[in-house]
């Protein structure tokens, strides 16, 4: 987490909805990455008066400090929480190279039928830019869900909404069951159940079709670090039938092993994306 939430008890129950609220959610990536980038104190005298690697005691010297985050949620703090620590802070996405390899499978269905879908206004923000590079989608082709928060409790408006000249639209067409393909994007989820909801959502825009192909790919399945949460998502899927994959990077292997085997999921391995972004 690397957001910092207010929190206020209101009648016996935490909600997150008072912007006074007398407790913090506490940021732990800006910790962390202080913390990976705090040099260490010279050794008190008496100490050593040399090092082994020939480097000098005092200043402290220490190798180059990169720190990579990929698909951070909210890369803005983050990216400044090290600044005057002398390192170097890196922000990657992965989800423009997801949509490289997406388009060249040989099932896309080309500009004219494809649809990117975000379950709120949030992830569109982050990744539309993207969406039009890679695929060269209209504008009335990348799609997004109004979501409301309040505490624990999230609720989306059963609408689908797109911008054009930055102009807000409500999509007033309907999908083509048997030729559009919907991919549904987000950079994190603990229950799957705005993306679920999201996929709802689509079949009724095409009419109540259980045949439309949707795919939701997200960056990170926290699932709440808990085997339970992820059996509950795998049943969800299964629930939406198999016109709908999910897809998911191995960056919480805890929880993504579970999905190996399932025919309806894919597990991708992100580690030959850091090696690029390293090389």
């Amino acid at each position: 987490m690397e957001r910092t939430s207010r929190w206020h008890l209101t009648d016996g129950k935490w909600v997150n909805s008072n912007p006074e609220g007398q407790w913090l959610d506490v940021p732990n990536a800006l910790y962390m990455a202080r913390l990976l980038a705090t040099p260490g104190s010279v050794p008190p005298l008496p100490g050593p008066n040399s090092s082994m690697d020939g480097m000098p005691l005092n200043p402290l010297w220490r190798p180059p400090l990169e720190l990579l985050f990929v698909e951070l949620h909210e890369e803005a703090p983050v990216a400044r929480s090290v600044s005057d620590l002398g390192a170097t802070i890196r922000m990657e996405r992965f989800v423009p190279y997801f949509l490289e390899k997406f388009k060249g499978k040989p099932t896309y269905p080309g500009k004219n039928n494809m649809y990117i879908l975000f379950p709120d206004y949030g992830a569109y923000s982050r990744y539309a830019t993207s969406v039009r590079e890679r695929l060269k989608l209209d504008w009335d082709h990348i799609l997004y869900i109004k979501k409301t928060r309040v505490g624990e409790s999230i609720g989306q408006e059963q609408q689908l909404f797109y911008e054009d000249d930055r102009t807000e639209n409500e999509k007033s067409t309907h999908f083509n069951g048997s030729k559009d393909h919907i991919l549904i994007i987000d950079d994190f989820t603990n229950s799957g159940g705005t993306l679920f909801g999201a996929v709802k959502l689509v079949k009724m825009y095409a009419g109540g079709s259980e045949q439309i192909n949707v795919s939701i790919f997200v960056s990170h399945l926290v699932a709440t670090y808990d085997p339970k949460t992820v059996e509950g998502l795998k049943e969800k899927l299964h629930e939406l039938g198999k016109q709908c994959r999910f897809f998911t990077t191995n960056s919480i292997p805890l929880t993504t092993d579970m999905l190996k085997g399932d025919e309806q999921a894919t597990v991708i391995d992100i580690s030959d994306f850091i090696a690029d972004m390293c090389s």
